[in-house]
């Protein structure tokens, strides 16, 4: 199936049933029925013509062009794309997908592709877009937080945390492979971080696709060798942890394993292995499962209650600096002092009034 500017309505159809199934899209037209929405649509269709001039080849001219309204993972409308026709100076057609803002920096703004192109490989596009958008949005809130401080200071007993934030293949620890790993050092401060796309080596299943929208194209066009990118973020994580940064992973009982798992594969010392002794980490996930009554303890419950900013979900940079808010927003006040008490029964300890510290957290985040 390909684009035809004379009815196009089959085309997005299928393009949006080959988006992650987070996102979700309409299209908002041609409105035949409702004249009023049809004016409205060729007008905004008039004014993105008019910025799309400076793109243009000389010859080139942009014919019909459909809007497509997406969002990802909620309700709110992310990104407005137009996918049109395009003619060139051969009169040779093509397809042409624009973004004014938002999905796109200026130089992606508007991008050219054969006429023969599937839905699926449009979509594949503008997942490629999007992640670089995201990527570009979590960048400016790391580095205003790198700048001005993004929590209070002390907020944390340990001092600084590194935070560990994996996205993969599947849900199996002894076989998933690693397709994206970022890391974030912090205090209240961004102190330092950094991500980066891994080609694993293996097909990418659709399930997995769908979470985090990395498909096998781009992850063997652009990821990086599994093997030394593990070995450098390895040793990145057990520097900062000897370096006395506590490690912090939402969910650690599935990305400690796995990271260790894919060591193995690739012949390489373990996070353990470097560190010389049985690796802790913080879990905000199970400090709130065990401090909260709340029916949602996934990262995007906890983001959406404590996080502020563009945070990308299923985006490891992003996660990262979700996890980051959200272990914030659990050592503070009350939740805070909830874990100190927590602990204090549990074990039948007194002391139930004492600071919260780094073995608090610990403890609340392991089989106690």
């Amino acid at each position: 199936m390909f684009f035809d500017s004379c009815a196009p309505e089959p085309f997005l159809d299928a393009l949006i049933e080959a988006l992650p199934y987070e996102w979700s899209g309409s299209c908002t037209g041609p409105q035949l029925s409702d004249s009023h929405l049809e004016m409205l649509r060729q007008r905004d269709l008039a004014r993105d013509a008019q910025a799309w001039a400076r793109f243009l080849r000389p010859g080139e001219a942009t014919g019909p062009g459909e809007r497509l309204l997406l969002s990802l993972g909620d309700d709110v409308i992310r990104y407005g794309v137009v996918v049109g026709s395009l003619s060139g100076p051969d009169h040779a057609p093509s397809l042409f997908i624009s973004s004014s803002g938002g999905l796109a920096d200026q130089e992606g703004e508007f991008q050219r592709l054969p006429l023969t192109s599937t839905p699926a490989e449009v979509a594949h596009l503008l997942c490629r877009l999007a992640r670089a958008a995201d990527r570009r949005a979590i960048e400016r809130e790391l580095h205003e937080a790198a700048a001005e401080g993004r929590h209070r200071a002390g907020w944390f007993p340990g001092g600084r945390i590194i935070v560990l934030d994996l996205e993969t293949t599947g849900l199996d620890t002894e076989t998933a492979r690693v397709v994206e790993a970022a890391w974030l050092l912090a205090d209240h401060r961004a102190l330092a971080w950094d991500s980066i796309l891994i080609d694993p080596g293996v097909p990418i299943p659709q399930d997995a696709y769908n979470v985090h929208s990395i498909d096998d194209r781009l992850a063997s066009g652009e990821g990086a060798a599994p093997s030394e990118t593990l070995d450098a973020l390895v040793g990145v994580l057990a520097k900062h942890i000897s370096d006395g940064a506590t490690l912090v992973i939402f969910n650690r009982t599935f990305d400690l394993p796995l990271l260790d798992a894919e060591c193995g594969r690739h012949g390489l010392p373990t996070l353990a292995d470097r560190l010389g002794r049985h690796v802790q980490a913080v879990d905000p996930m199970r400090i709130s499962q065990r401090t909260s009554n709340r029916d949602g303890h996934a990262l995007s419950d906890l983001a959406a209650l404590y996080s502020t900013g563009a945070i990308a979900a299923h985006m490891a940079l992003g996660d990262c600096l979700a996890t980051w808010d959200v272990l914030a927003a659990l050592c503070q006040g009350e939740h805070g002092r909830r874990i100190v008490r927590l602990l204090a029964r549990w074990h039948e300890n007194p002391r139930a009034d004492e600071p919260l510290s780094v073995r608090h957290l610990l403890a609340c985040s392991s089989g106690w």
